[in-house]
């Protein structure tokens, strides 16, 4: 068998075939990429236009082999998310742009969640506290208070997939991680939308779509979609999930204390666990499979190396900062100087205050290769305040699958000095990978 695996990231799609094996073995023939671009507006708005996301999604696409692409009989996917939408009837959008995980409009309603509900209580629920940019709930409340319009507009909310999934192939459809992801369904039970927020809140439950597990076989490929992807149409389409749960089959993390550190534009550690507990620290979120759920946690990652080079290294081409400035920065301060830094450069989506990026330390002798390594640093040690709560809560494999950009020597090093006790294993392609695991298991072919 043969799938189109499709990974919606937070600036870029990838695109791969993926051929199936009997014994359930899984190879990508072949892969594509193309970027589209992050909207940046006044008021901590961070959006995509859906035409650039299409636009990117069909010209990768494109770049794959025809024959390959007659060949696929399954379409799967996975996005980025928290990526709230508002979807009317016919597909459009009411809101023209789709919200990312780096938008913080709706500071100020951490502050009417925990006066309506109680930041406790909405953290026994939905898993989570209300923080900007951490759960969908923050921009539905945000638009019905600044913009009720686009409500009254919309026929279903969610995140990515459920507008993904409808334009694909017009059924609606929320999948069981993005559902505990909009901060609106009772994530600690694994239950279903929870009546006690949605009446709080005055969300109406009408615009909400059913909940169903990710892979789960739902619609066909419309016509027009068929030809712009260059497939057949009448394939039949999984329902996608979050990234990180996808990441985390696609890596054969199943079981409760696998431990997952996907190292790309942003820095995310996810654990499974068969015990809901829930944190200040960390996000509770429902994994892939049902019955188990994830310790979640991140950090700015590779937006930070990006920024740096961007403001601090225009000497040096891309290519030479991170094949030579990076290894080279982190080889001169493998342990602490005087300088430190606050790893907020995108915020800090497991605090409810406002925090920001920030070095102390600075003297007239600090260089650039000090204040880039107290970066990396400072973001690790994120992910490791993570894992040694998580550890409380269910016993952790010792080997991290680690995947993504930022996962090469130079990184590894880094994060078992960060992390002891830990070894990382580097795995591809994961995401994709875990989209057809996904959609195989929906198909009863796992």
């Amino acid at each position: 068998m043969h799938a189109l695996s499709i990974d919606f990231g937070t600036s870029s799609v990838k695109v791969a075939v993926v051929q199936a094996a009997d014994d359930g073995g899984l190879q990508i023939v072949e892969t594509a990429t193309a970027p589209y671009p992050n909207i940046l507006l006044p008021g901590e708005k961070n959006e995509i236009d859906p035409d650039e996301l299409w636009a990117g999604c069909y010209a990768a696409c494109q770049q794959l082999d025809p024959a390959l692409r007659e060949r696929v009989e399954v379409l799967c996917y996975d996005t980025f998310s928290p990526s709230p939408v508002f979807v009317r009837r016919d597909g459009t959008l009411s809101y023209p742009n789709i919200v990312t995980h780096l938008d913080r409009r709706s500071r100020a309603q951490s502050a009417y969640i925990d006066a309506v509900v109680g930041n406790e209580r909405f953290l026994e629920i939905a898993g989570i506290l209300p923080f900007a940019g951490g759960a969908g709930a923050m921009t539905f409340i945000w638009f019905a208070q600044n913009a009720p319009e686009v409500l009254d507009d919309a026929h279903r909310i969610g995140h990515l997939p459920t507008y993904v999934h409808h334009r694909l192939t017009g059924e609606w459809a929320t999948d069981l991680v993005n559902a505990s992801m909009t901060g609106l369904y009772e994530t600690t039970t694994q239950g279903t939308w929870s009546e006690e927020l949605l009446t709080a809140f005055g969300i109406d439950r009408g615009l909400l779509c059913d909940i169903v597990d990710p892979g789960t076989s739902l619609g066909t490929l419309r016509p027009e979609e068929a030809e712009r992807l260059g497939l057949r149409a009448g394939i039949p389409v999984a329902v996608g999930t979050n990234d990180m749960a996808a990441a985390q089959c696609g890596a054969g993390n199943v079981e409760a204390g696998r431990v997952m550190n996907t190292a790309g534009s942003s820095d995310m550690v996810s654990v499974l666990t068969d015990r809901p507990v829930t944190s200040h620290g960390y996000y509770l979120r429902n994994a892939a499979l049902p019955g188990l759920w994830q310790i979640y946690a991140t950090t700015a990652g590779g937006f930070a190396l990006e920024w740096f080079w961007a403001q601090l290294c225009q000497d040096m081409t891309r290519t030479e900062f991170y094949e030579q400035f990076v290894g080279r920065a982190l080889e001169a301060w493998p342990t602490d100087g005087e300088v430190t830094f606050a790893p907020y450069l995108t915020g800090d989506r497991q605090s409810l205050e406002k925090r920001t990026g920030s070095w102390d330390g600075l003297t007239l002798a600090t260089t650039r290769e000090e204040m880039l390594a107290a970066v990396l640093k400072s973001m690790n040690r994120v992910l490791a305040a993570t894992l040694r709560q998580a550890a409380e809560v269910v016993e952790l494999d010792p080997v991290v699958k680690l995947t993504g950009g930022m996962s090469d020597a130079t990184y590894v090093a880094l994060k078992q000095r960060e992390m002891p006790g830990f070894e990382f294993e580097g795995v591809d392609n994961c995401p994709i990978l875990g989209n057809v695991w996904l959609a195989r298991r929906g198909l009863g072919l796992v």
